[in-house]
């Protein structure tokens, strides 16, 4: 017996509904005072949402790894600004108002099927390949093309909104890794400035749990049992029967799809892949983010797979998130950005949100050397934009990476490490780079917040793929328009050199 949909709760009032786009919808006829959906005399209302006020930034810390848990009495401190629940009730996470329609615009990426492509392509509203005539599929229930049309309806609204938001509305990162290495070097400055550098952090930085002593034991025991593992029989391309470990939360093998994918795709001009061993890994559902652990996971991934420098250091399985917990914690003992203790009051057994500078002492702890770019378009820095830095470095470190007979190949297949991405609020993995010939230019990531969709995991194993898949690549791809949002960036990626062990690409 199939059970039906939970109601969704309106976070402003008693309003209740089984589909979260009809929920988004009463949001913002009802609860946003200058909604696209309600007629206002004046065109430029939307220029008036609920945004900071001038001068005022919104407050975000260097990473996500939250779990928005199911506490009622628990608020996000944001300053005022907008923030709601996601509507999809396996999400539990916090969403800002300004990121709802891109969130749900990558939910919606992550449910797509195969069927769902080329002539009848449902790409979603920021796709970089729009389709001709922004329909669904004509085999897809009446129900999906209703809900699909209202997020592209409520899209094309958002997007001059995001488009007229000023230099000034930015979202920066609140504590960034270059001034907790300053704080950490207290003998070379002033009393006062390290002190007021270690001062405890609150909710704006640390998240909703920024206080909490330790997650409800529930959460706990959830972790400390780690993800179902289950073994299947496959056969592999050799007619051999192989057994296979499958993970619930961890999906092998998309590296190889993209490649293919981007190779086929007409628009690209030329793509850059990292090392394919790099497993996409994601929150389970109702866990919340734990983003940043995610992250980290995913870099052990590679490590693991390609045997590269420190994997000596984890155990055959992905290390869990109370293991990385314990080991950035042993970093502070080690001396190494201690103060962030100091900070956070200490994340073991905890929710609190983890950053780079996490990232960066458990790596450095364990003698993994890695290295660390800050991109900021702030007042007194370069006048290129941050989201531009940050593309161009992506673009050297691949080029320079790969071999100089690939160069020229419309897919390079190189053997490099994926690379940390923190952006302010959340964290990825960046797997590639990519180029449009309109000019153009996307990351290709995977995000810990979303899992694999079903268009996705279809296709995952096949050489023969012959039909663009722009609806797939949608949940892969950061262009432009979602990087341009953002004040600051950091990038954390491994420098060891590792040689190849074996044709990776081949396997």
């Amino acid at each position: 017996m199939v059970t039906p949909p939970a109601d969704l709760g309106c976070p402003f009032c008693a309003y209740t509904s089984k589909d979260s786009y009809m929920l988004l919808l009463h949001v913002e006829e009802r609860h946003t005072d200058d909604s696209p959906f309600v007629v206002k005399e004046a065109p430029d209302a939307a220029a008036q949402l609920t945004e900071p006020s001038p001068g005022r930034q919104p407050t975000w810390r260097t990473s996500v790894g939250n779990d928005v848990g199911s506490d009622a009495d628990q608020e996000y401190d944001d300053g005022g600004a907008g923030w709601m629940p996601c509507p999809n009730s396996e999400c539990d996470e916090q969403i800002h108002i300004e990121d709802l329609d891109e969130h749900l615009d990558l939910h919606y990426a992550e449910g797509l099927v195969a069927s769902q492509q080329q002539g009848h392509s449902a790409a979603l509203p920021h796709s970089t390949s729009q389709p001709s005539n922004g329909e669904m599929p004509s085999d897809e229930p009446e129900d999906g093309r209703r809900r699909h049309h209202r997020s592209r309806h409520h899209h094309e609204h958002r997007q001059f909104r995001t488009n007229s938001r000023s230099e000034a509305d930015k979202s920066t990162i609140s504590r960034t890794a270059r001034d907790l290495s300053a704080s950490t070097s207290g003998k070379k400055h002033k009393k006062k400035e390290s002190s007021s550098r270690s001062v405890r952090l609150g909710k704006s930085e640390l998240g909703p749990y920024a206080y909490e002593d330790r997650m409800p034991s529930t959460l706990y025991k959830q972790l400390q049992a780690g993800p179902k593992v289950s073994v299947v029989n496959r056969i592999g391309h050799d007619g051999r029967l192989t057994r296979h470990e499958v993970i619930d939360n961890e999906t092998p093998a998309v590296l190889p799809v993209l490649a293919q994918l981007c190779a086929i795709d007409r628009d690209v001009s030329q793509a850059w892949l990292c090392h394919p061993s790099t497993i996409h890994i994601y929150k389970r559902t109702r866990e919340g983010g734990f983003c940043g652990y995610r992250n980290i996971q995913m870099l052990v991934s590679y490590m693991q797979g390609a045997k590269a420098p420190g994997h000596a250091h984890f155990p055959p399985r992905t290390p869990g998130i109370l293991v990385l917990q314990d080991l950035i914690e042993q970093a502070w003992d080690m001396g190494i950005n201690e103060v962030s203790r100091l900070q956070t009051g200490g994340i073991k057994g905890t929710r609190k949100y983890i950053g780079t500078p996490e990232v960066q002492a458990l790596f450095q702890s364990l003698g993994i050397d890695h290295g660390l770019q800050i991109f900021s378009d702030r007042p007194g820095t370069t006048p290129q934009q941050a989201h531009e830095q940050l593309l161009d470095y992506v673009k050297a470190y691949f080029r320079a990476g790969s071999a100089r007979e690939q160069r020229e190949k419309k897919v390079v297949r190189t053997h490099l490490p994926p690379i940390y991405l923190q952006q302010p609020g959340h964290s990825v993995t960046i797997v590639g780079y990519e180029q449009r010939k309109d000019g153009a230019r996307n990351l290709l990531v995977f995000d810990p917040m979303f899992r694999t969709s079903p268009g996705m995991a279809k296709i995952l194993g096949r050489r023969d793929l012959r039909t663009p898949r722009p609806e797939v690549m949608q949940a892969y791809r950061r262009g432009g328009r979602q990087l341009k949002r953002h004040r600051d960036y950091e990038l954390l990626a491994l420098t060891a050199p590792c040689a190849p062990l074996y044709p990776a690409w081949d396997v």
